[in-house]
């Protein structure tokens, strides 16, 4: 069977839903529109702050060398140009940090260095106290950076960039530490959009009699009932599904390509449910390409060319997340017939009411924690966020529906 889910339309899914419209794209075409590389609005993350709190944070190759990184001496001897520096700063990585990360730093380092070239500082060694209580004033006037978590992560970049500078012999030791960084509320910066456990269901339960054993199908048989996140799913080998023990192993291999959020502390086995197993042996049966990645490896879920990319995954998630592409009614009254979002999948991004990966998982938390499963003990070690993140980032349950599901976690002892 050819997997096109979610580049047309079957005929059966147009009859049972009148609604829901999707242009008929070339399966090559739109494979390669999908796998390419997209910078996606929600990041992988564990926390809902997105990476793009600076508007000009765009996509870079944090491998390509620039000329003036060839001699790193050189670099730190005599006038001291600040643009090298920072490419050289990324390139090099000292952090070693994702490469995901890599872009976050450079799109937020982007404000420090149009401050300082409007400031006309030549050497990076003239960069005073002074400088960096005029920058953080700077910061707050930025018409695009109103949040204060977003000034915050700014200032965060740049301690992290001036303490690397103090390892450098360009400042002394703590000079970092005169950046100031502003507090903000438990609340605040949070993003509260998140999928309702019961909508969830209605996507799964939409896929698994239209779409039945796709690769559409499997991707939100797994995100909605495991909350991990979309590079673990991404990371998954066909070795690593146990169909006896009905578990999926998230293991850590970033030697070859497919690092998890916390590295080796995030391999965990994760269970699923009989519904999901059985979605993902129809689809081993039937519709997944055998094929090997790059790095001679077995995916699980896989396309014509290899491994099914992060990219495709986000496109899953946003392009099923549209009311009206489960025949429900489109909740700011647009005509599907009509309105751009609905007419290809590649614009699904548009609808106001789709979304990420990210508040698939927010929701599938906060589904647990308002049934009374323990945080520490069970979310924590599912999910792979430590309690503190859980609670800050992820539960949008309210007071009352913990209260209610402690009340019959006891009672029922």
């Amino acid at each position: 069977m050819e997997e096109s889910d979610i580049e047309n339309g079957s005929k059966e899914a147009r009859r049972h839903t009148t609604q829901f419209r999707t242009e008929a794209f070339d399966v090559q075409q739109s494979r390669s529109d999908f796998e390419a590389t997209q910078t996606d609005p929600a990041t992988d993350s564990d926390n809902s702050q997105s990476d793009n709190s600076s508007p000009n944070n765009t996509k870079q190759d944090t491998n390509s060398k620039s000329p003036s990184t060839a001699n790193s001496d050189d670099l730190f001897s005599g006038v001291i140009s600040l643009d090298d520096v920072i490419e050289f700063y990324l390139d090099t990585n000292p952090w070693d940090v994702q490469p995901n990360t890599i872009t976050a730093y450079r799109g937020r380092l982007k404000h420090f260095q149009e401050f300082y070239t409007k400031h006309d500082i030549e050497d990076l060694r003239n960069v005073r106290p002074e400088t960096l209580d005029e920058f953080q004033k700077y910061l707050r006037e930025h018409p695009q950076l109103e949040a204060t978590s977003s000034i915050k992560s700014c200032l965060t970049a740049l301690r992290k960039f001036l303490q690397y500078c103090e390892r450098r012999g360009v400042f002394d030791h703590g000079f970092h530490k005169l950046i100031i960084l502003p507090t903000i509320s438990k609340y605040e910066g949070q993003d509260e959009r998140w999928l309702a456990r019961e909508t969830a269901k209605e996507i799964v339960d939409y896929l698994e009699t239209y779409r039945p054993f796709t690769k559409a199908h499997v991707v939100w048989a797994i995100l909605s009932e495991t909350g991990i996140r979309q590079s673990t799913l991404h990371a998954f080998d066909l070795d690593d599904y146990d169909a006896d023990e009905r578990y999926l192993a998230a293991v850590n291999r970033e030697e070859t390509g497919t690092r998890l959020k916390n590295g080796y502390d995030g391999e965990r086995e994760i269970s699923i449910s009989g519904d999901a197993a059985q979605a993902i042996d129809r689809y081993i049966e039937a519709n997944r390409d055998t094929v090997t990645d790059d790095h001679g490896r077995e995916p699980l879920l896989t396309t014509q060319n290899g491994r099914l990319q992060k990219s495709t995954i986000r496109q899953y998630v946003y392009a099923w997340t549209r009311p009206c592409a489960i025949g429900k009614d489109c909740p700011v009254d647009e005509d599907p017939d009509t309105c751009d979002a609905a007419q290809t999948n590649n614009a699904a991004y548009d609808c106001p009411e789709s979304l990420s990966p990210h508040p698939v998982r927010r929701g599938y938390i906060t589904h647990l924690r308002a049934n009374g499963v323990p945080t520490e003990d069970v979310i924590s070690e599912r999910c792979d966020a430590n309690p503190d993140t859980i609670e800050r980032w992820y539960d949008m349950s309210t007071e009352s529906d913990r209260r209610e599901a402690r009340r019959e976690y006891v009672e029922d002892l």
